[in-house]
């Protein structure tokens, strides 16, 4: 980015920069440090005057103060938005929604998107893995309101990608392979499979260091006990996971595994992190 700034070559620079935020959003950068760079690229590219960049910047800005407070006001729905005549803009925003919407709880509005993205045949594979991630997950939550066969195959073809994807690269999708896994092991009722491919999730995210995705598999951990009736062990992976959405820095996250340890009355366990 210095460098094309200082060259006046401000293409390359503010490509680098989208680049720079879109992947530290994704591995799980401290929230508080991208808006404040995200917002600091927008004040550059409004003195240069470039829109495109603006409009990804925005739409970064957005998920990150999403993702920081939920109470944060998303913008509105309607898809006819002049943006969306780019092609790779609109993808982004399909992106960007759907995974603002799993974060937030909306999980009929993350499986939307998420159909969106994936029916544009031109969408880059990066995303489409990711949110296929999130789809996958994202279908457990639809699953305990409604079970259909259209919704049982969704996590097991997310399996399928993330296992091909980790055989490509362990460090991006290792994690995710097994967090899928462990949600359908404890969808299923098969309960001691479900506790080792949290455990290898868990590590494979630290691993990584993908803080947000540490701290969700510890949050989902903790549901996986609870719904089996050990509420111990549920204290303590929410306690893990609140530690993990602390330091990703997520205020919404921590007061929502908050509100659970007061529901489970987790103080009255006492353990040593």
């Amino acid at each position: 980015y210095e460098i094309g700034i200082s060259n006046g070559d401000t293409f390359s620079a503010f490509f680098s920069a989208n680049h720079h935020i879109r992947l530290s959003l994704l591995a799980g950068g401290k929230l508080p440090s991208l808006l404040k760079e995200t917002e600091y690229y927008l004040t550059m590219v409004e003195k240069h005057e470039n829109l495109i960049s603006g409009r990804y910047f925005l739409i970064f800005q957005e998920t990150i103060k999403v993702l920081i407070d939920k109470r944060h006001k998303l913008d509105g729905e309607d898809d006819s938005m002049e943006s969306l005549c780019i092609e790779r803009l609109s993808e982004t925003i399909y992106f960007h929604r759907a995974l603002q919407s799993y974060w937030i709880g909306y999980s009929e509005r993350c499986l939307h998107y998420a159909q969106k993205l994936f029916q544009m045949g031109a969408s880059g594979r990066h995303h489409r893995l990711i949110i296929t991630f999130y789809y996958g997950l994202n279908a457990f939550t639809l699953l305990k309101r409604k079970s259909t066969a259209k919704l049982r195959k969704i996590p097991k073809d997310a399996i399928t990608l993330m296992k091909d994807a980790a055989e490509h690269s362990r460090w991006n999708f290792l994690n995710k392979m097994h967090l899928l896994e462990a949600e359908l092991s404890s969808f299923e009722g098969r309960n001691e499979e479900a506790q080792s491919s949290y455990a290898a999730a868990i590590l494979a995210s630290r691993s990584s260091r993908f803080i947000h995705e540490q701290g969700l598999a510890c949050e989902l951990a903790g549901f996986h006990f609870q719904k089996i009736g050990n509420v111990q062990r549920a204290c303590r992976f929410f306690d893990q996971a609140k530690s993990c959405y602390t330091e990703w820095g997520s205020p919404m996250k921590v007061e929502s595994i908050s509100h659970q340890q007061e529901k489970l009355h987790c103080n009255n366990f006492e353990w040593t992190r």
